[in-house]
């Protein structure tokens, strides 16, 4: 006993003595959930004796299983080959393979990943004469396995989505059962109707599952409740270990009200709360604090710490985006040169992928070894390349190589013998293979040589509009005239491909700015140049290096310090999220969780004004730094003349410098029709502060823009 207990504070040791009835330990961010987690079990199996196969522990990783199971045996020097801890779907595959013949399938069932599931799915549209471009697959696959969960969905899709799952969802699970196939989402919706349809199989499981515990509760859907619920017995000897301020997975399905509903299910259940954190500085935690406290919807806890008070968060503002990037780079280099860092004990997070080309350019620059985790770095993603080789192209039509990467890029029915069979030709008339594609004597066949012809025109067209267009209508040309615009409409990841294109756009009109008296074709030459040089320089592969990567993919993750950038309204929270207090309340969970993986330096950094898609746009402060007590800042860059407002009737915030950009005012409202300068006619979708989102045409799309703009005239 002195053993499992001997390094737990006060709350972990009640977590982990607590085995009787229903237990909810609410552990804070750092808190020790693993360490309580492993102590109660090894303390059920060596203390009161319960023999280890009847505790079922159910994580969401392979990774945290393991990590549970190994703890376990290096503590009580036993097997843990037979315990059931596990991940939700490899719980319900182990009871599945013992009873799925009473629901029709056979024991050797095999299960399909989601790239399976999407193919089945292009393949029964297909069957069902479809057109693919009508609906994304990938999305309408999504919408199967939401409806297979909770089928009554279905009546809350409009047309023509409704008609679409009526017809692909009862074929999809025919198709599956036929084959003896159950996806992700079968393997708890056939466990759930396995112990619902038969009481004697839950029974079984009942009397197995002495006690039954769940780690991150806070991610858990709808169906996975349920089947937690089926499997807690009648004793309700059950342990959930979740926090409401780290739910940050809505988009994935998670219902952060679950728990709530298990305080409700479960009305005798012991609240415990495990507040002290084992990672951050006091100071980083009282500034989450006062972020996280702005939420309504969620338990109250006050974080605290005994690693002292640390330094004070850092709040840098800079005039331009090349400010704050600069600032970045020189505060890496100050904790590794002067405070003896690793740059892998620091990390740069972000609210959106494209966000990180500005940081991986400046880096690049200064010498700072990087990777960016859980996405490609940007000047290696498809798309970059692609625009590219177009540009390459357009500029060197004899660039044989950019071409063939992009001849059938969207596809035009020029397949690869056909450029095998045009570069044996180019070879033998010493040419390229543009040049090749007006030669005579071509052994090509009509119809591919007509294909070809009809690309070389686009080229040769493209040419001569980059000779007489501004490079941001140009770069929208192109994207029109080649289809690829229209194929990003029905690509699954369309909308961030075209967001890095349109950061793109960006990086061209930075660098015209910077070269003075350069033509056109000097200015792309040079950005192309530097691109090539950018992706020569990712090839190098460093282990000791700074990590880059969303919010997102940061929870779980700790750092000694941790830069959270572009702090701005519109892009930190996002624009769509002010339209949802849910939302919002997510995006501040979000924040929450970024500021906590900061072990020791936390800087929260931004920009007066920032190039968006080509265009200079002003952003406000995220409001999520307007709620941190200025006693746990230090102010930085322009926010060292800023002052804070004491007056109690209204809410503290940092006052910024005005904007001295040429402004009018537009008064718009929602539904107003306006006319820009670049992007022609729009409608305006909403209004938040100094920013509108507005709808233009389609080649155009959606975009958030400065409301008093000079470019905006209301119509």
């Amino acid at each position: 006993m002195d053993k499992l207990l001997k390094d737990l504070n006060e709350s972990q040791k009640e977590a982990v003595l607590a085995t009787e009835g229903p237990v909810m330990a609410i552990a804070g961010a750092g808190s020790g959930k693993t360490r309580v987690l492993t102590r109660r079990m090894a303390h059920l199996i060596f203390n009161l004796g319960v023999p280890a196969h009847r505790i079922l522990a159910i994580t969401f990783t392979n990774k945290a299983a393991n990590e549970m199971k190994t703890r376990v045996a290096k503590l009580l020097g036993i097997s843990t080959s037979q315990m059931w801890v596990s991940t939700f779907h490899s719980m319900c595959a182990r009871i599945l393979r013992e009873h799925i013949d009473l629901l029709g399938y056979d024991r050797r069932f095999q299960i399909i990943d989601d790239d399976d599931v999407t193919q089945m799915v292009k393949v029964i549209l297909k069957q069902l004469n479809i057109d693919p471009k009508m609906v994304k697959p990938k999305m309408l696959k999504t919408h199967v396995l939401n409806v297979k969960a909770d089928p009554s969905l279905i009546d809350d899709y409009d047309e023509p989505l409704r008609g679409y799952l009526n017809h692909v969802f009862p074929a999809y699970q025919k198709q599956l059962k036929n084959s003896n196939l159950v996806d992700f989402e079968d393997l708890l919706v056939l466990t759930i109707e396995l112990l619902k349809k038969y009481p004697e199989i839950k029974k079984q499981y009942h009397g197995l599952f002495q006690y039954v515990m769940v780690d991150e509760f806070q991610d858990t859907n709808n169906v996975q409740y349920d089947l937690i619920r089926l499997l807690v017995n009648e004793q309700n000897n059950v342990f959930i270990v979740g926090d409401e301020d780290q739910s940050i997975y809505a988009f994935r399905g998670a219902n952060i009200d679950n728990i709530r509903k298990f305080e409700r299910n479960f009305p005798k259940v012991k609240r415990i709360l495990l507040e002290q954190n084992y990672r951050s500085t006091n100071t980083i935690l009282k500034a989450s604090n006062d972020v996280i406290r702005g939420n309504r919807n969620r338990i109250e806890k006050n974080l605290f710490s005994t690693q002292g008070e640390g330094e004070p968060v850092t709040f840098f503002k800079g005039y331009t985006y090349r400010d704050e990037t600069e600032y970045v780079a020189e505060m890496i280099r100050e904790l590794v040169f002067r405070h003896n860092y690793q740059y892998e004990e620091i990390a740069v997070l972000y609210r959106a992928n494209a966000t990180s080309r500005a940081f991986e350019d400046t880096f690049m620059q200064k010498h700072i070894p990087y990777q960016v985790v859980g996405n490609t770095s940007f000047f290696k993603r498809k798309e970059i390349k692609d625009i590219v080789a177009y540009l390459r192209l357009i500029l060197n039509p004899n660039d044989s190589y950019s071409l063939t990467r992009i001849v059938n890029e969207p596809r035009r029915g020029i397949g690869a013998k056909t450029i095998e069979r045009l570069s044996i030709f180019a070879d033998k008339e010493q040419d390229s293979l543009f040049e090749a594609i007006s030669l005579p004597n071509s052994p090509l066949g009509k119809a591919p040589l007509s294909k070809l012809k009809t690309f070389r025109d686009l080229i040769l067209s493209l040419k001569e509009k980059l000779d007489v267009m501004e490079f941001n209508d140009f770069i929208d040309e192109l994207l029109v005239r080649t289809g690829y615009r229209e194929m990003l409409r029905y690509d699954d990841m369309g909308d961030v491909r075209y967001e890095n294109i349109m950061e793109l756009k960006t990086m061209i009109q930075e660098t015209k700015k910077s070269i003075e008296d350069a033509d056109k074709i000097d200015v792309l030459t040079y950005v192309l140049e530097e691109i090539a040089l950018k992706s020569a320089e990712d090839e190098k592969k460093e282990t000791n290096v700074v990590t880059l990567m969303t919010l997102h993919a940061a929870k779980g993750l700790e750092f000694k310090a941790v830069f959270i950038v572009a702090c701005e309204q519109g892009m930190f929270p996002l624009y769509r999220s002010m339209e949802s207090p849910k939302d919002l309340e997510e995006e501040r969970r979000l924040m929450y969780v970024g500021m906590t993986r900061a072990m020791e330096r936390l800087y929260l950094t931004n920009c007066r004004q920032r190039q968006l898609y080509g265009e200079t746009q002003m952003h406000q402060d995220s409001m999520f730094l307007s709620e941190i007590n200025i006693n746990h800042l230090k102010l930085e860059g322009l926010n060292k003349a800023v002052s804070r407002e004491h007056t109690p009737s209204k809410k503290r915030r940092l006052l910024t410098p005005k904007s001295t950009l040429e402004t009018v005012d537009n008064d718009l409202s929602k539904g107003d029709r306006i006319n820009h300068t670049a992007f022609g006619r729009g409608v305006v979708i909403s209004v938040s502060g100094d920013q509108c989102v507005i709808a233009f045409a389609k080649e155009h799309g959606i975009k958030t823009l400065l409301k008093n703009h000079k470019a905006i005239k209301k119509v």
